[in-house]
């Protein structure tokens, strides 16, 4: 038993003659309550909106990402093939040891590279035009100019273009 007449007992004696306990009113609780609720709302609100900006942020930084591979693997090609022969499709870039073949379909572009290994670039194609010294190339022949533009998912449209230069060596070759 607690001695009433040492310090704990003198509280005990205030405690019953007060009878009151320091503590909040149910008004300030439910205020309190009220603003962390305003509170979570507007944060969560913000993490809503930050979040659909960034999904669209990464979806244009992927499709431009894609554009940009294609273009960086094509002007490759482009400089290490022998010559370039226009196709059904497309067009295929040759040296003494690859065959390279890009495929245009309505919503991509394959490209082949010794018939065993098969990139897509996930990228709409339209307005495929070839040239060889300034005029169209429509049938299977050889080409140094290639346009067309690429429509990418958010209606961005972008033009691609790649020049061959050929030496006389290459087209004697050719024949």
């Amino acid at each position: 038993m607690v001695n009433p007449s040492g310090q704990f007992g003198h509280y005990i004696r205030e405690m019953s003659h007060n009878k009151r306990i320091n503590a909040y009113t149910l008004m300030e609780v439910t205020i309190a309550m009220l603003l962390s609720a305003i509170c979570i709302t507007i944060c969560y609100t913000a993490y809503g909106l930050i979040n659909d900006y960034y999904v669209g942020f990464r979806a244009r930084n992927e499709s431009s990402d894609i554009v940009l591979s294609l273009g960086h693997v094509m002007e490759k090609d482009f400089l290490r093939s022998r010559y370039i022969i226009r196709t059904e499709d497309g067009f295929e870039c040759s040296s003494d040891t690859t065959k390279i073949n890009y495929h245009f379909s309505e919503r991509e572009i394959w490209r082949t590279f010794n018939t065993d290994h098969i990139d897509t670039f996930k990228v709409a194609p339209y307005g495929l035009s070839t040239s060889f010294e300034g005029n169209e190339v429509l049938a299977p022949d050889t080409l140094d100019g290639l346009h067309f533009m690429v429509l990418l998912n958010d209606g961005v449209r972008i033009q691609m273009q790649f020049k061959k230069v050929y030496s006389a060596k290459d087209l004697l070759r050719q024949l």
